[in-house]
């Protein structure tokens, strides 16, 4: 007799950005897990031992989304969750014997182009003052310009108020609300938004990471950068990312 895998279930779908992004639970060995994806492609993925925090996290998730601008389908949009649903297996199962299609461009507008007489504006998000200032420092003198933040929402907020044209992002920092969110999970967030879709973002972080992480980091189109490494070198990365010529 042949099994097949559970349909996941799918806790909340929302629209918005350019992108349809759901939220499903699936039965892993033994675990649950949460994804977050669009279309077929992974953002996110988490896994624990029951339904309660999973689903405590999913919300997180979503009200996160909603303060960026997604909103949830309309209770008239039933049908078109199902059919998110039946879609997942289908894509499981097509998967298996057909190759991957590539991503199709973007149908919105791209962030501004940076007029090329204007210095390219930089976001730094790490946790630790003396590392924002001392980098901060450096790239003004190297002719950037330079915003920062502190966590996750400083970081997110930052993103919402006006464009970078690039991302200089720590992996470790601690979160005010508690939950748990790291730098990966505002490198997630930035692929999620339609604009941000092609954005560099340098990955910086002191920690050997884990298999998971730098799947992560990978998964994104991320460049890390570990700190012991010069800031000579992060700033001829930099210029490389931004198209900078020095």
């Amino acid at each position: 007799m042949t099994s097949h895998p559970a349909t996941p279930s799918i806790l909340w779908c929302l629209r918005g950005h350019g992108k349809d992004v759901r939220c499903q639970m699936e039965h892993a060995r033994g675990d649950l897990e949460l994804r977050i994806l669009w279309g077929d492609e992974l953002f996110l993925s988490e896994r624990f031992h029951d339904h309660e925090r999973l689903r405590t996290r999913a919300d997180e998730l979503r009200t996160t989304l909603e303060a960026r601008g997604w909103r949830r389908l309309a209770t008239g949009d039933e049908t078109l969750i199902e059919e998110i649903a039946a879609g997942v297996l289908r894509s499981q199962t097509a998967a298996a014997v057909a190759p991957r299609r590539p991503r199709q461009p973007a149908t919105m507008p791209a962030r501004p182009r940076r007029p090329s007489d204007k210095p390219p504006t930089v976001l730094i998000v790490d946790d630790e003052p003396a590392i924002r200032s001392s980098l901060r420092r450096y790239l003004e003198k190297a002719g950037y310009l330079v915003r920062e933040a502190a966590d996750v929402d400083g970081a997110l907020a930052s993103l919402d108020d006006a464009p970078v044209d690039a991302v200089i992002l720590d992996v470790r920092m601690p979160d005010p609300k508690g939950l748990g969110r790291t730098g990966l999970e505002v490198l997630a967030f930035i692929r999620l938004h339609q604009n941000y879709t092609d954005l560099p973002v340098l990955v910086l972080t002191g920690y050997v990471m884990n298999s998971e992480e730098r799947l992560v980091v990978e998964r994104h189109r991320a460049h890390l950068f570990i700190k012991p490494e010069g800031y000579r070198t992060l700033l001829e990365q930099l210029d490389t990312l931004t198209g900078r010529a020095r």
